[in-house]
């Protein structure tokens, strides 16, 4: 039996947990990244999910 699919707002969160996660974790490395990295890697998410949003759109299926 496998779970239920989790609403797409759900992973997107999770996705941008992934990304504060990464960051915490170069800033203590030896090159962290810059402001303007962690903002296009939350961009990137965003976009990522959104496109998903659109297909999911157009396909006539429920976009959480």
């Amino acid at each position: 039996m496998t779970a239920p699919a989790r609403p797409l707002a759900d992973l997107e969160q999770d996705a941008l947990a992934a990304v504060e996660q990464e960051w915490e974790r170069r800033a203590h490395g030896i090159k962290p990244w810059t402001p303007d990295e962690y903002l296009d890697r939350i961009a990137r998410v965003h976009a990522r999910y959104e496109q998903r949003r659109q297909w999911l759109r157009l396909h006539d299926q429920e976009a959480a």
